[in-house]
């Protein structure tokens, strides 16, 4: 299965994104659908809920934006893992030929209307009804530093590490020069192990989406190799999200985050490369879930990009985690960011012609998390 088409429009200012600059941005993704189905060709719509008016989204954007006329089979997600868990089921779909293509869109315009739903902003952080997310993520970063053996005080030096990181790529991907101001420390929030910038920033109207396919549907709108992306391998795994019992999403210091890492070496075994090899001699990028500490600090000792917590501290600081600059600088258009990410991989493997690309999904308090390893096609 291939991406032959990726694009997406972002607006950190807030109400610029009309209906009508919409469809302008996306007539081509218009034009895919058009002759797809024009050529009789099976294909499936998926999209990423937003936060803000999820109801009716995915039809309104299909229907309105990409002129759908009628549509058999649509799908709607809603994680931070689900761009992923939205690849997964689509591979499924194209491989064993049940569908030539699939779309799939998100459009979450949540800073344009966060003055009217800043309510609905509240609610969906406390997803649980005895605890705070934040407060969830704090407790489960206390509990993995006791796993793997991590002070406080060097949990918040990797967290500044992490965020100068982060920085450091923003930087290079926008041309900006902005700089690592880290904020206050969270105690009023129950968070005395995160500072502000370590929350993702949804503060950010997004629409973007890919399109994947077949062979067959590539050929036919004369797509070369060159234009498309090869979605090597795709695998999800989900546990139950308890905030009264971590142990489950979490594991122990011989295993952490061991659904993520079962994810990750299924990934890794379809798409028969080894991710570290190629990540440690400059022939992959990495756009890892960066919406808190914990989450990057597991994906690198569960996928043993690193073998040892150790080693962290000087992994930090001479790798790339991510082509975006992560879900506080680069911001986070809610249940939108690997798809974001997504896009962004593809543009750099093919700009910089980089091999292989992996994005990371997490979804809810960690207890979902999805692996995507792309490939560039190389020569004619």
């Amino acid at each position: 299965m291939d991406i032959i088409y990726s694009k997406k429009l972002i607006d950190i200012c807030g109400n610029r994104l009309s209906m009508e600059l919409i469809k302008e941005a996306f007539e081509e993704a218009m034009l895919i659908n058009k002759r797809l189905i024009s050529n009789n060709l099976k294909i499936a719509y998926f999209f990423i809920d937003p936060l803000i008016n999820s109801f009716e989204a995915a039809n309104n954007f299909y229907f309105n934006v990409l002129e759908c006329e009628s549509i058999s089979r649509i799908n709607t997600y809603k994680s931070g893992a689900s761009p992923i868990q939205a690849l997964c089921d689509a591979k499924e779909l194209i491989d064993n030929n049940l569908y030539d293509a699939v779309f799939i869109f998100g459009q979450e315009l949540l800073l344009s209307n966060m003055r009217n739903y800043r309510d609905e902003v509240k609610k969906a952080m406390n997803i649980f009804e005895e605890k705070a997310l934040i407060q969830c993520y704090n407790e489960l970063a206390e509990q993995l530093c006791n796993e793997v053996g991590l002070t406080e005080d060097q949990f918040l030096k990797i967290s500044d590490l992490l965020y100068d990181n982060y920085t450091k790529s923003y930087n290079q991907n926008t041309g900006s020069n902005s700089v690592s101001e880290r904020g206050r420390v969270l105690d009023n929030m129950n968070a005395h192990l995160f500072k502000l910038t370590d929350c993702a920033n949804p503060n950010i109207d997004f629409v973007g989406g890919i399109v994947v396919s077949n062979t067959n549907a590539a050929e036919l709108l004369g797509i070369d190799r060159e234009n498309k992306t090869l979605v090597s391998s795709c695998k999800y795994n989900v546990v139950k999200g308890d905030p009264n019992n971590l142990d489950r999403i979490i594991g122990n210091k011989g295993e952490i985050f061991p659904h993520l890492k079962e994810a990750f070496n299924a990934a890794q075994e379809e798409s028969k490369i080894n991710v570290g090899t190629e990540y440690s001699i400059g022939n992959l990028l990495l756009e890892v879930y960066t919406c808190y500490p914990p989450i990057p600090i597991a994906f690198l000792l569960s996928t043993e990009i690193i073998k040892d917590i150790s080693e962290i501290e000087k992994f930090i600081k001479e790798n790339q985690m991510t082509v975006s600059g992560g879900l506080n600088l680069a911001r986070a258009p809610w249940n939108n960011p690997a798809l974001s990410g997504l896009i962004d991989l593809c543009e750099k493997m093919k700009k910089h012609k980089i091999k292989y690309g992996v994005v990371h999904g997490n979804g809810g308090i960690g207890e979902i998390q999805g692996v995507a390893i792309l490939e560039r096609y190389e020569g004619r």
